[in-house]
């Protein structure tokens, strides 16, 4: 085989190598993107029942206050 039928049998083994690559790329791209969309669905999931049980703790203190303060005013 002389140097010109090497190199380019050299270059289409390069060139399939690439669009292997290139696949694997796009797949792990695909991959990524669909992990992120999950964590950040699941982040907010988990963002809004953090802010519910702000929500309920506060009305539970208040609540809590409130009986607090009621008993105080039998007291006296």
């Amino acid at each position: 085989m002389d140097a010109l039928s090497q190199l380019e049998a050299r270059i289409d083994s390069i060139l399939a190598k690439n669009r292997v690559l290139d696949e694997e790329n796009r797949r792990l791209r695909q991959e990524l993107d669909l992990s992120k969309k999950e964590l950040e669905t699941k982040n907010q999931t988990l963002r809004d029942d953090l802010e519910r049980e702000r929500v309920a703790k506060q009305d539970v203190l208040t609540k809590i206050d409130g009986l607090l303060n009621k008993l105080q005013a039998e007291d006296e």
